[in-house]
Protein backbone atom coordinates (compact mmCIF):
# COMPACT_ATOMS: atom_id res chain seq x y z
CA UNK A 1 0.00 0.00 0.00
CA UNK A 2 1.00 3.61 -0.90
CA UNK A 3 2.72 5.66 2.42
CA UNK A 4 2.30 9.25 2.89
CA UNK A 5 4.63 10.80 5.64
CA UNK A 6 5.13 7.32 7.29
CA UNK A 7 1.68 6.07 6.62
CA UNK A 8 -0.85 3.98 5.12
CA UNK A 9 -2.93 6.46 2.04
CA UNK A 10 -6.74 5.56 3.09
CA UNK A 11 -10.25 6.21 1.10
CA UNK A 12 -10.29 8.57 4.24
CA UNK A 13 -7.40 10.97 2.94
CA UNK A 14 -9.45 11.24 -0.23
CA UNK A 15 -12.66 12.63 1.95
CA UNK A 16 -10.14 15.26 3.87
CA UNK A 17 -9.08 16.35 0.98
CA UNK A 18 -12.06 17.04 -0.09
CA UNK A 19 -12.47 18.99 2.84
CA UNK A 20 -9.35 20.73 2.71
CA UNK A 21 -10.65 21.96 -1.13
CA UNK A 22 -8.23 19.97 -3.80
CA UNK A 23 -8.89 16.55 -4.79
CA UNK A 24 -8.63 14.57 -8.07
CA UNK A 25 -11.88 13.23 -9.50
CA UNK A 26 -12.63 10.37 -11.33
CA UNK A 27 -15.76 10.60 -14.08
CA UNK A 28 -16.81 7.03 -15.82
CA UNK A 29 -19.64 6.14 -17.75
CA UNK A 30 -20.47 2.98 -19.92
CA UNK A 31 -20.74 4.07 -23.70
CA UNK A 32 -23.75 2.93 -25.48
CA UNK A 33 -25.32 1.50 -22.70
CA UNK A 34 -29.17 2.12 -23.78
CA UNK A 35 -28.41 0.11 -26.87
CA UNK A 36 -26.78 -2.58 -24.76
CA UNK A 37 -29.57 -2.47 -22.40
CA UNK A 38 -32.89 -3.13 -24.77
CA UNK A 39 -30.45 -5.63 -26.45
CA UNK A 40 -29.23 -7.82 -23.39
CA UNK A 41 -32.85 -7.45 -21.76
CA UNK A 42 -32.39 -9.12 -18.12
CA UNK A 43 -29.00 -9.99 -18.91
CA UNK A 44 -28.38 -5.58 -18.57
CA UNK A 45 -28.73 -6.09 -14.92
CA UNK A 46 -25.81 -8.58 -14.37
CA UNK A 47 -23.53 -7.05 -16.97
CA UNK A 48 -24.20 -3.48 -14.31
CA UNK A 49 -24.08 -5.94 -11.53
CA UNK A 50 -19.92 -6.61 -13.02
CA UNK A 51 -19.22 -3.64 -14.38
CA UNK A 52 -20.10 -2.16 -10.59
CA UNK A 53 -18.26 -4.58 -8.95
CA UNK A 54 -15.08 -4.02 -11.37
CA UNK A 55 -15.24 -0.10 -10.78
CA UNK A 56 -15.81 -0.52 -6.81
CA UNK A 57 -12.91 -2.51 -6.32
CA UNK A 58 -10.33 -0.84 -8.66
CA UNK A 59 -11.43 2.48 -7.02
CA UNK A 60 -11.42 0.76 -2.98
CA UNK A 61 -8.00 -0.71 -4.02
CA UNK A 62 -6.13 2.91 -4.73
CA UNK A 63 -7.98 4.51 -1.67
CA UNK A 64 -10.33 6.59 -3.39
CA UNK A 65 -13.78 7.51 -2.19
CA UNK A 66 -17.03 6.94 -4.29
CA UNK A 67 -19.19 10.17 -4.28
CA UNK A 68 -22.46 8.70 -6.46
CA UNK A 69 -22.70 5.63 -8.71
CA UNK A 70 -25.73 6.69 -10.29
CA UNK A 71 -26.82 4.08 -13.35
CA UNK A 72 -24.20 3.20 -15.41
CA UNK A 73 -21.63 5.96 -14.25
CA UNK A 74 -19.43 6.31 -10.71
CA UNK A 75 -17.79 10.08 -9.75
CA UNK A 76 -15.50 9.35 -7.52
CA UNK A 77 -12.39 11.34 -5.41
CA UNK A 78 -8.45 10.92 -5.29
CA UNK A 79 -5.91 12.35 -2.31
CA UNK A 80 -4.01 12.15 -5.11
CA UNK A 81 -3.54 12.27 -9.42
CA UNK A 82 -1.18 8.97 -9.00
CA UNK A 83 -4.17 7.23 -7.09
CA UNK A 84 -6.59 8.34 -9.32
CA UNK A 85 -5.05 7.50 -12.39
CA UNK A 86 -4.27 4.26 -11.02
CA UNK A 87 -7.49 3.58 -10.28
CA UNK A 88 -8.69 4.36 -13.82
CA UNK A 89 -5.92 1.93 -15.38
CA UNK A 90 -7.37 -1.05 -13.33
CA UNK A 91 -10.43 -0.90 -13.80
CA UNK A 92 -9.92 -0.10 -17.76
CA UNK A 93 -7.58 -3.49 -17.55
CA UNK A 94 -10.10 -5.24 -15.95
CA UNK A 95 -13.02 -4.30 -18.05
CA UNK A 96 -11.34 -5.06 -21.09
CA UNK A 97 -10.01 -8.47 -20.02
CA UNK A 98 -13.19 -9.46 -18.77
CA UNK A 99 -16.07 -12.18 -21.07
CA UNK A 100 -19.10 -9.68 -21.53
CA UNK A 101 -22.30 -11.16 -22.95
CA UNK A 102 -22.81 -10.23 -26.57
CA UNK A 103 -20.28 -6.74 -27.39
CA UNK A 104 -17.78 -5.36 -24.99
CA UNK A 105 -18.32 -3.04 -22.15
CA UNK A 106 -16.86 -0.14 -23.28
CA UNK A 107 -16.11 2.58 -20.28
CA UNK A 108 -15.21 5.97 -20.69
CA UNK A 109 -13.20 8.04 -18.16
CA UNK A 110 -11.83 11.51 -17.25
CA UNK A 111 -10.01 12.63 -14.84
CA UNK A 112 -9.40 15.83 -13.20
CA UNK A 113 -7.90 17.79 -10.67
CA UNK A 114 -8.90 20.91 -8.89
CA UNK A 115 -10.85 22.33 -6.19
CA UNK A 116 -14.69 21.53 -4.25
CA UNK A 117 -16.28 22.39 -1.70
CA UNK A 118 -18.45 20.31 0.84
CA UNK A 119 -22.32 21.32 1.04
CA UNK A 120 -25.13 19.82 2.83
CA UNK A 121 -26.02 17.75 -0.25
CA UNK A 122 -22.68 16.45 -0.85
CA UNK A 123 -19.39 18.22 -2.94
CA UNK A 124 -20.27 20.99 -5.29
CA UNK A 125 -18.11 23.04 -7.62
CA UNK A 126 -17.49 23.75 -10.77
CA UNK A 127 -14.17 21.48 -11.09
CA UNK A 128 -16.55 18.64 -10.98
CA UNK A 129 -18.27 19.75 -13.82
CA UNK A 130 -15.32 20.08 -15.61
CA UNK A 131 -14.11 16.64 -14.76
CA UNK A 132 -17.83 15.65 -16.15
CA UNK A 133 -16.85 17.00 -19.35
CA UNK A 134 -13.94 15.47 -19.82
CA UNK A 135 -15.16 12.30 -19.61
CA UNK A 136 -18.42 12.70 -21.66
CA UNK A 137 -15.10 13.83 -24.49
CA UNK A 138 -13.71 10.70 -24.47
CA UNK A 139 -14.32 7.33 -26.14
CA UNK A 140 -15.53 4.39 -24.70
CA UNK A 141 -12.22 2.52 -23.26
CA UNK A 142 -10.10 5.68 -23.14
CA UNK A 143 -8.97 7.32 -20.35
CA UNK A 144 -8.56 11.43 -20.66
CA UNK A 145 -6.71 13.44 -18.46
CA UNK A 146 -6.22 17.29 -18.08
CA UNK A 147 -3.22 19.25 -18.02
CA UNK A 148 -3.92 20.10 -14.33
CA UNK A 149 -3.86 16.57 -13.33
CA UNK A 150 -1.40 15.36 -16.27
CA UNK A 151 1.39 18.37 -14.37
CA UNK A 152 1.14 15.96 -11.10
CA UNK A 153 1.06 12.96 -12.41
CA UNK A 154 3.76 13.32 -15.85
CA UNK A 155 6.84 12.80 -13.77
CA UNK A 156 5.53 9.93 -11.68
CA UNK A 157 4.50 7.42 -14.19
CA UNK A 158 4.46 3.69 -13.93
CA UNK A 159 6.23 1.77 -16.34
CA UNK A 160 4.74 1.11 -19.85
CA UNK A 161 2.23 4.15 -18.97
CA UNK A 162 2.37 7.28 -21.00
CA UNK A 163 0.59 10.12 -21.80
CA UNK A 164 -0.51 11.34 -25.37
CA UNK A 165 -1.07 15.20 -25.83
CA UNK A 166 -4.63 15.42 -27.37
CA UNK A 167 -4.02 19.52 -27.55
CA UNK A 168 -6.52 21.95 -26.37
CA UNK A 169 -10.41 21.12 -26.51
CA UNK A 170 -13.61 23.26 -26.00
CA UNK A 171 -15.57 21.01 -23.68
CA UNK A 172 -19.48 20.98 -24.00
CA UNK A 173 -19.48 23.43 -20.43
CA UNK A 174 -18.58 26.29 -23.47
CA UNK A 175 -15.80 27.25 -21.55
CA UNK A 176 -12.20 28.20 -22.60
CA UNK A 177 -10.53 25.14 -24.60
CA UNK A 178 -9.00 22.99 -21.91
CA UNK A 179 -5.56 20.93 -23.29
CA UNK A 180 -6.22 17.21 -22.84
CA UNK A 181 -3.92 14.18 -22.79
CA UNK A 182 -4.85 10.30 -23.19
CA UNK A 183 -3.19 7.93 -20.72
CA UNK A 184 -1.48 5.35 -22.60
CA UNK A 185 -0.89 2.05 -20.98
CA UNK A 186 0.71 -1.51 -22.13
CA UNK A 187 -2.61 -4.08 -22.82
CA UNK A 188 -5.30 -1.47 -22.93
CA UNK A 189 -6.57 0.20 -26.20
CA UNK A 190 -4.75 2.86 -27.48
CA UNK A 191 -6.28 4.04 -30.60
CA UNK A 192 -9.66 6.39 -30.50
CA UNK A 193 -11.48 8.49 -33.21
CA UNK A 194 -10.94 12.49 -32.11
CA UNK A 195 -12.21 13.48 -29.10
CA UNK A 196 -16.05 14.31 -28.78
CA UNK A 197 -15.12 18.06 -27.90
CA UNK A 198 -17.02 20.90 -29.80
CA UNK A 199 -14.35 21.49 -32.61
CA UNK A 200 -14.47 17.76 -33.69
CA UNK A 201 -15.45 17.74 -37.28
CA UNK A 202 -18.11 15.32 -36.71
CA UNK A 203 -19.85 17.94 -34.36
CA UNK A 204 -20.31 20.39 -36.70
CA UNK A 205 -22.19 23.80 -34.56
CA UNK A 206 -21.43 27.58 -34.30
CA UNK A 207 -21.79 27.49 -30.03
CA UNK A 208 -20.48 30.67 -28.42
CA UNK A 209 -17.38 29.98 -25.91
CA UNK A 210 -18.27 31.90 -22.77
CA UNK A 211 -15.85 33.17 -19.99
CA UNK A 212 -17.94 32.06 -17.38
CA UNK A 213 -19.22 28.55 -15.82
CA UNK A 214 -22.29 27.37 -15.99
CA UNK A 215 -23.94 26.42 -12.46
CA UNK A 216 -26.31 24.17 -11.38
CA UNK A 217 -29.56 23.51 -13.89
CA UNK A 218 -28.60 19.69 -13.95
CA UNK A 219 -32.33 19.03 -13.94
CA UNK A 220 -33.24 21.55 -16.08
CA UNK A 221 -30.82 20.61 -18.54
CA UNK A 222 -32.66 17.36 -18.37
CA UNK A 223 -35.81 18.29 -18.15
CA UNK A 224 -35.14 20.52 -21.39
CA UNK A 225 -33.66 17.58 -22.99
CA UNK A 226 -36.18 15.07 -22.28
CA UNK A 227 -38.74 17.01 -23.83
CA UNK A 228 -36.46 17.42 -26.79
CA UNK A 229 -36.99 13.86 -27.16
CA UNK A 230 -40.90 14.00 -27.05
CA UNK A 231 -41.27 17.02 -29.20
CA UNK A 232 -39.57 19.06 -32.28
CA UNK A 233 -40.11 22.62 -30.70
CA UNK A 234 -39.16 22.87 -27.24
CA UNK A 235 -39.30 26.96 -25.91
CA UNK A 236 -37.66 27.66 -22.74
CA UNK A 237 -39.90 30.31 -21.25
CA UNK A 238 -38.75 32.42 -18.40
CA UNK A 239 -38.41 36.00 -17.07
CA UNK A 240 -35.19 38.18 -18.20
CA UNK A 241 -32.15 37.53 -16.27
CA UNK A 242 -33.02 33.89 -15.63
CA UNK A 243 -30.75 32.40 -17.62
CA UNK A 244 -32.48 31.23 -20.53
CA UNK A 245 -29.99 31.80 -23.52
CA UNK A 246 -26.91 29.71 -21.40
CA UNK A 247 -29.52 26.47 -20.34
CA UNK A 248 -30.69 26.57 -24.43
CA UNK A 249 -26.85 26.53 -25.09
CA UNK A 250 -25.87 23.74 -22.99
CA UNK A 251 -28.43 21.96 -23.54
CA UNK A 252 -27.53 22.52 -27.39
CA UNK A 253 -24.21 21.14 -26.57
CA UNK A 254 -24.94 18.38 -24.52
CA UNK A 255 -27.38 17.01 -27.72
CA UNK A 256 -24.28 17.04 -30.00
CA UNK A 257 -23.55 13.31 -30.17
CA UNK A 258 -22.56 13.00 -33.96
CA UNK A 259 -25.47 11.53 -35.20
CA UNK A 260 -26.88 14.38 -37.19
CA UNK A 261 -25.43 17.01 -39.08
CA UNK A 262 -25.26 19.64 -35.99
CA UNK A 263 -26.11 22.68 -33.86
CA UNK A 264 -26.64 26.17 -35.20
CA UNK A 265 -27.22 28.98 -32.65
CA UNK A 266 -29.35 31.92 -33.61
CA UNK A 267 -29.23 34.93 -31.45
CA UNK A 268 -32.22 37.20 -32.35
CA UNK A 269 -31.62 40.10 -29.68
CA UNK A 270 -30.28 42.60 -32.34
CA UNK A 271 -32.88 41.76 -34.74
CA UNK A 272 -35.39 44.60 -34.76
CA UNK A 273 -37.68 43.79 -38.32
CA UNK A 274 -39.91 41.04 -38.05
CA UNK A 275 -38.83 40.42 -42.22
CA UNK A 276 -34.76 40.00 -40.98
CA UNK A 277 -35.64 36.67 -39.06
CA UNK A 278 -34.33 34.32 -42.21
CA UNK A 279 -31.40 35.98 -42.89
CA UNK A 280 -30.62 35.33 -39.37
CA UNK A 281 -30.98 31.81 -38.87
CA UNK A 282 -29.62 31.29 -42.95
CA UNK A 283 -26.71 33.10 -40.85
CA UNK A 284 -25.67 30.96 -38.04
CA UNK A 285 -26.30 27.98 -40.69
CA UNK A 286 -23.24 29.39 -42.95
CA UNK A 287 -26.09 29.15 -45.76
CA UNK A 288 -26.96 30.95 -49.06
CA UNK A 289 -29.90 29.11 -50.03
CA UNK A 290 -31.30 29.70 -54.64
CA UNK A 291 -34.70 31.78 -52.35
CA UNK A 292 -32.46 34.13 -50.62
CA UNK A 293 -32.68 35.33 -47.31
CA UNK A 294 -36.56 34.59 -46.74
CA UNK A 295 -38.47 31.77 -44.91
CA UNK A 296 -38.37 29.65 -48.40
CA UNK A 297 -34.98 30.07 -48.47
CA UNK A 298 -34.66 28.44 -44.60
CA UNK A 299 -37.04 25.54 -45.80
CA UNK A 300 -34.92 24.79 -49.24
CA UNK A 301 -31.78 24.45 -46.59
CA UNK A 302 -33.35 22.92 -44.20
CA UNK A 303 -35.52 20.06 -45.72
CA UNK A 304 -32.96 17.44 -46.04
CA UNK A 305 -31.20 18.30 -42.88
CA UNK A 306 -31.12 16.57 -39.51
CA UNK A 307 -30.16 19.15 -36.87
CA UNK A 308 -31.11 21.16 -33.92
CA UNK A 309 -31.35 24.80 -34.70
CA UNK A 310 -31.66 27.08 -31.39
CA UNK A 311 -33.32 30.38 -31.65
CA UNK A 312 -32.85 32.68 -28.85
CA UNK A 313 -35.03 35.75 -27.70
CA UNK A 314 -37.75 35.66 -30.01
CA UNK A 315 -40.09 37.32 -27.56
CA UNK A 316 -39.88 40.82 -29.62
CA UNK A 317 -40.56 38.23 -32.97
CA UNK A 318 -42.95 36.43 -32.06
CA UNK A 319 -45.16 36.57 -35.40
CA UNK A 320 -41.75 36.00 -37.51
CA UNK A 321 -40.57 32.66 -35.10
CA UNK A 322 -43.98 31.26 -34.55
CA UNK A 323 -44.74 31.48 -38.46
CA UNK A 324 -41.23 29.74 -39.48
CA UNK A 325 -41.64 27.36 -36.66
CA UNK A 326 -44.86 26.02 -37.97
CA UNK A 327 -43.33 25.68 -41.44
CA UNK A 328 -39.90 23.85 -40.18
CA UNK A 329 -41.95 21.57 -38.43
CA UNK A 330 -44.29 20.59 -41.70
CA UNK A 331 -42.03 20.87 -44.50
CA UNK A 332 -38.57 19.99 -42.35
CA UNK A 333 -38.81 16.30 -40.89
CA UNK A 334 -35.83 15.72 -39.35
CA UNK A 335 -35.33 19.62 -37.92
CA UNK A 336 -35.44 20.11 -33.80
CA UNK A 337 -36.26 23.35 -32.60
CA UNK A 338 -35.13 25.12 -29.23
CA UNK A 339 -36.43 28.65 -29.09
CA UNK A 340 -35.85 30.68 -25.90
CA UNK A 341 -38.64 33.83 -25.05
CA UNK A 342 -40.11 35.31 -21.93
CA UNK A 343 -43.84 34.12 -23.25
CA UNK A 344 -44.15 30.85 -25.38
CA UNK A 345 -44.79 30.79 -29.73
CA UNK A 346 -48.28 29.16 -29.11
CA UNK A 347 -48.25 27.26 -32.38
CA UNK A 348 -49.64 23.56 -32.32
CA UNK A 349 -46.94 21.30 -31.57
CA UNK A 350 -44.99 23.61 -28.97
CA UNK A 351 -43.38 22.28 -25.50
CA UNK A 352 -42.98 24.66 -23.13
CA UNK A 353 -40.59 24.41 -20.22
CA UNK A 354 -40.89 26.93 -17.65
CA UNK A 355 -37.75 27.72 -16.51
CA UNK A 356 -37.60 28.96 -12.77
CA UNK A 357 -35.28 31.06 -10.78
CA UNK A 358 -32.27 28.89 -9.11
CA UNK A 359 -32.78 27.38 -5.83
CA UNK A 360 -32.14 29.46 -2.87
CA UNK A 361 -31.58 28.75 0.92
CA UNK A 362 -34.21 27.94 3.22
CA UNK A 363 -34.64 30.55 5.20
CA UNK A 364 -34.04 28.24 8.25
CA UNK A 365 -31.11 26.90 6.68
CA UNK A 366 -27.34 28.01 8.94
CA UNK A 367 -23.94 27.58 7.97
CA UNK A 368 -21.88 27.70 5.12
CA UNK A 369 -22.57 23.13 4.40
CA UNK A 370 -25.98 23.78 4.39
CA UNK A 371 -26.17 27.58 2.61
CA UNK A 372 -24.19 26.02 -0.01
CA UNK A 373 -26.13 23.47 -1.40
CA UNK A 374 -28.54 26.44 -2.99
CA UNK A 375 -27.59 26.79 -6.82
CA UNK A 376 -28.62 30.73 -6.17
CA UNK A 377 -25.65 30.47 -4.08
CA UNK A 378 -22.79 28.63 -5.89
CA UNK A 379 -23.95 31.10 -8.72
CA UNK A 380 -23.06 34.23 -6.55
CA UNK A 381 -20.09 32.60 -5.12
CA UNK A 382 -18.50 31.58 -8.27
CA UNK A 383 -19.04 35.20 -9.93
CA UNK A 384 -18.05 37.31 -7.19
CA UNK A 385 -14.56 35.06 -7.36
CA UNK A 386 -14.11 36.52 -11.07
CA UNK A 387 -13.98 39.54 -9.38
CA UNK A 388 -12.23 39.16 -5.92
CA UNK A 389 -10.12 35.28 -6.22
CA UNK A 390 -9.91 35.12 -2.33
CA UNK A 391 -13.32 35.35 -1.33
CA UNK A 392 -14.85 32.37 0.41
CA UNK A 393 -18.04 31.40 1.80
CA UNK A 394 -17.28 31.45 5.30
CA UNK A 395 -19.75 31.18 8.09
CA UNK A 396 -19.14 34.80 8.87
CA UNK A 397 -20.70 35.81 5.49
CA UNK A 398 -22.89 32.65 4.85
CA UNK A 399 -26.31 34.55 6.17
CA UNK A 400 -25.93 37.87 4.06
CA UNK A 401 -25.02 36.04 1.16
CA UNK A 402 -28.27 33.66 1.77
CA UNK A 403 -29.97 36.76 2.00
CA UNK A 404 -28.81 38.29 -0.76
CA UNK A 405 -29.81 35.15 -3.04
CA UNK A 406 -33.35 34.88 -1.45
CA UNK A 407 -34.21 38.73 -1.69
CA UNK A 408 -32.92 38.78 -5.43
CA UNK A 409 -35.05 35.64 -5.89
CA UNK A 410 -32.45 33.42 -7.43
CA UNK A 411 -32.59 35.31 -10.57
CA UNK A 412 -28.84 34.66 -12.82
CA UNK A 413 -28.68 37.93 -14.02
CA UNK A 414 -29.00 40.05 -10.93
CA UNK A 415 -26.80 37.58 -8.57
CA UNK A 416 -24.29 38.48 -11.16
CA UNK A 417 -24.70 41.81 -11.24
CA UNK A 418 -24.45 42.00 -7.27
CA UNK A 419 -21.66 39.79 -6.87
CA UNK A 420 -19.60 42.24 -9.47
CA UNK A 421 -20.59 45.23 -6.89
CA UNK A 422 -18.50 43.03 -3.72
CA UNK A 423 -15.44 44.57 -5.51
CA UNK A 424 -16.18 47.88 -3.91
CA UNK A 425 -18.19 46.78 -0.93
CA UNK A 426 -18.84 43.85 1.83
CA UNK A 427 -22.07 41.58 1.79
CA UNK A 428 -23.09 43.40 4.42
CA UNK A 429 -23.47 46.47 2.92
CA UNK A 430 -24.57 44.93 -0.57
CA UNK A 431 -27.61 43.34 1.02
CA UNK A 432 -28.32 46.56 3.87
CA UNK A 433 -28.72 48.29 -0.13
CA UNK A 434 -30.68 45.62 -2.06
CA UNK A 435 -33.64 47.99 -1.52
CA UNK A 436 -32.44 50.03 -4.29
CA UNK A 437 -31.91 47.48 -6.67
CA UNK A 438 -32.28 49.26 -9.20
CA UNK A 439 -29.96 51.54 -9.15
CA UNK A 440 -27.38 49.40 -7.17
CA UNK A 441 -27.17 46.36 -9.62
CA UNK A 442 -26.20 48.57 -12.89
CA UNK A 443 -22.86 47.01 -13.54
CA UNK A 444 -23.37 44.28 -16.76
CA UNK A 445 -21.12 43.56 -18.62
CA UNK A 446 -19.94 45.97 -21.59
CA UNK A 447 -20.26 43.87 -24.57
CA UNK A 448 -24.03 42.42 -23.24
CA UNK A 449 -26.92 43.75 -25.60
CA UNK A 450 -28.17 46.88 -23.62
CA UNK A 451 -30.97 45.65 -22.16
CA UNK A 452 -28.94 43.44 -20.20
CA UNK A 453 -26.37 45.48 -18.70
CA UNK A 454 -28.42 46.45 -15.80
CA UNK A 455 -31.61 44.89 -13.54
CA UNK A 456 -33.55 47.78 -15.00
CA UNK A 457 -32.89 47.75 -18.16
CA UNK A 458 -33.54 43.90 -18.34
CA UNK A 459 -37.09 44.70 -16.53
CA UNK A 460 -38.12 47.91 -18.72
CA UNK A 461 -37.53 45.47 -21.76
CA UNK A 462 -40.18 43.27 -20.53
CA UNK A 463 -42.59 46.65 -19.78
CA UNK A 464 -42.16 47.84 -22.98
CA UNK A 465 -43.71 44.51 -24.38
CA UNK A 466 -46.90 44.60 -22.51
CA UNK A 467 -50.06 46.10 -23.79
CA UNK A 468 -51.70 48.77 -21.99
CA UNK A 469 -54.24 46.81 -19.60
CA UNK A 470 -51.58 44.13 -18.63
CA UNK A 471 -49.08 46.89 -17.32
CA UNK A 472 -51.88 48.72 -15.52
CA UNK A 473 -52.57 45.11 -13.95
CA UNK A 474 -49.01 44.36 -13.41
CA UNK A 475 -48.80 47.51 -10.94
CA UNK A 476 -51.62 46.83 -9.56
CA UNK A 477 -50.62 43.76 -8.33
CA UNK A 478 -47.30 45.00 -6.36
CA UNK A 479 -49.98 45.93 -3.89
CA UNK A 480 -49.54 42.02 -2.92
CA UNK A 481 -46.55 41.35 -0.90
CA UNK A 482 -47.13 37.56 -0.97
CA UNK A 483 -49.31 35.43 -3.10
CA UNK A 484 -52.70 35.68 -3.82
CA UNK A 485 -55.33 34.03 -5.92
CA UNK A 486 -58.01 35.47 -8.33
CA UNK A 487 -60.47 36.49 -5.84
CA UNK A 488 -57.98 38.61 -4.33
CA UNK A 489 -56.60 40.25 -7.69
CA UNK A 490 -60.36 41.31 -8.66
CA UNK A 491 -61.08 42.73 -5.18
CA UNK A 492 -58.60 45.00 -5.04
CA UNK A 493 -58.62 45.91 -8.99
CA UNK A 494 -62.29 45.92 -8.73
CA UNK A 495 -62.51 49.72 -8.34
CA UNK A 496 -60.33 50.58 -11.79
CA UNK A 497 -60.96 47.02 -13.96
CA UNK A 498 -63.64 44.29 -14.60
CA UNK A 499 -63.18 40.80 -13.23
CA UNK A 500 -62.95 39.36 -16.56
CA UNK A 501 -60.15 42.40 -17.63
CA UNK A 502 -58.13 41.18 -14.62
CA UNK A 503 -58.43 37.76 -15.09
CA UNK A 504 -57.45 37.77 -19.20
CA UNK A 505 -54.40 39.72 -18.39
CA UNK A 506 -53.15 38.04 -15.47
CA UNK A 507 -53.43 34.85 -17.45
CA UNK A 508 -51.08 36.97 -19.87
CA UNK A 509 -49.09 38.17 -17.18
CA UNK A 510 -48.64 34.57 -16.68
CA UNK A 511 -47.05 33.38 -20.26
CA UNK A 512 -44.89 35.99 -20.54
CA UNK A 513 -42.97 35.16 -17.41
CA UNK A 514 -44.16 38.13 -15.42
CA UNK A 515 -46.88 36.18 -12.68
CA UNK A 516 -45.93 33.36 -11.31
CA UNK A 517 -48.61 30.23 -11.12
CA UNK A 518 -48.54 27.79 -7.71
CA UNK A 519 -50.11 25.29 -7.13
CA UNK A 520 -49.88 24.46 -3.51
CA UNK A 521 -52.47 21.44 -2.30
CA UNK A 522 -54.15 21.85 -6.10
CA UNK A 523 -55.44 25.70 -5.46
CA UNK A 524 -54.06 28.13 -7.84
CA UNK A 525 -52.13 30.64 -6.30
CA UNK A 526 -50.27 33.75 -7.83
CA UNK A 527 -47.20 36.02 -7.29
CA UNK A 528 -44.19 38.53 -8.15
CA UNK A 529 -40.83 37.66 -7.54
CA UNK A 530 -40.01 40.47 -5.70
CA UNK A 531 -37.97 42.70 -8.56
CA UNK A 532 -40.75 42.43 -10.45
CA UNK A 533 -42.73 43.41 -7.37
CA UNK A 534 -40.22 46.44 -6.63
CA UNK A 535 -40.43 47.40 -10.62
CA UNK A 536 -44.17 47.21 -10.68
CA UNK A 537 -44.88 49.35 -7.29
CA UNK A 538 -42.20 51.99 -9.00
CA UNK A 539 -44.36 52.19 -11.82
CA UNK A 540 -47.65 52.15 -10.29
CA UNK A 541 -46.76 55.59 -8.04
CA UNK A 542 -45.50 57.24 -11.13
CA UNK A 543 -47.91 56.19 -13.65
CA UNK A 544 -51.05 56.42 -11.50
CA UNK A 545 -50.86 58.78 -8.82
CA UNK A 546 -51.25 58.48 -5.04
CA UNK A 547 -54.76 58.51 -5.39
CA UNK A 548 -55.37 55.36 -7.32
CA UNK A 549 -52.19 53.65 -4.94
CA UNK A 550 -54.32 54.91 -2.11
CA UNK A 551 -57.39 53.22 -3.27
CA UNK A 552 -56.06 49.97 -4.31
CA UNK A 553 -54.43 49.39 -1.09
CA UNK A 554 -57.75 50.06 0.40
CA UNK A 555 -59.46 47.97 -1.52
CA UNK A 556 -56.86 45.17 -0.52
CA UNK A 557 -57.08 45.71 2.64
CA UNK A 558 -61.03 45.44 2.69
CA UNK A 559 -61.01 42.00 0.52
CA UNK A 560 -58.80 41.05 3.40
CA UNK A 561 -60.52 41.70 6.42
CA UNK A 562 -64.05 40.61 4.86
CA UNK A 563 -61.88 37.01 4.05
CA UNK A 564 -60.34 36.92 7.97
CA UNK A 565 -64.54 37.66 9.39
CA UNK A 566 -65.68 34.81 7.11
CA UNK A 567 -62.87 32.37 8.40
CA UNK A 568 -63.29 33.78 12.17
CA UNK A 569 -66.80 34.45 12.42
CA UNK A 570 -66.32 37.37 14.27
CA UNK A 571 -66.08 41.19 12.98
CA UNK A 572 -62.54 43.10 12.41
Amino acid sequence: AERVAGRLLTADDAARAAASGTVTMLFTDIEGSTAAARTLGEGWSEVLATHHAILEHAIAEHHGSIQSSDGDGFFAIFATAQDALAAANTAQAALQAHLWPGEALCVRMGIHTGMVQRAATGLVGLEIHRAARIAAAAHGGQIVISEATAVLVRNALPAAVELRDLGSHRLKDLRDPERLFQVVAGGLQATFPPLRSLGNPELPNNLPSYLSSFVGRADDVAGVRRLLEESRLVTIAGPGGAGKTRLALQVAAESLDGTGEGVWFADLSTIADQELVPGAILAALQARPRAGASLEGVLEVLRAERVLVVLDNCEHLLDACAQLAEQILRQCPSVFLLTTSREPLGIAGEAVYRLRPLSVPDPDSDGEALIGASEAVQLFVARTREHDSSFELSDSVAAPVAAICRRLDGMPLALELAAARLSSMSVDDLNDRLGERFQLLTRGSRTAVSRQRTLQATVDWSYQLLDAREREVLAMLSVFSGSFDLAAAEAAGGPRLGAVQIDDAIASLVEKSLVVADRPAGNLRYRLLETIRQYAADRLVDEYGPEVVADLRRAHAEHYVGVVERESGAKV
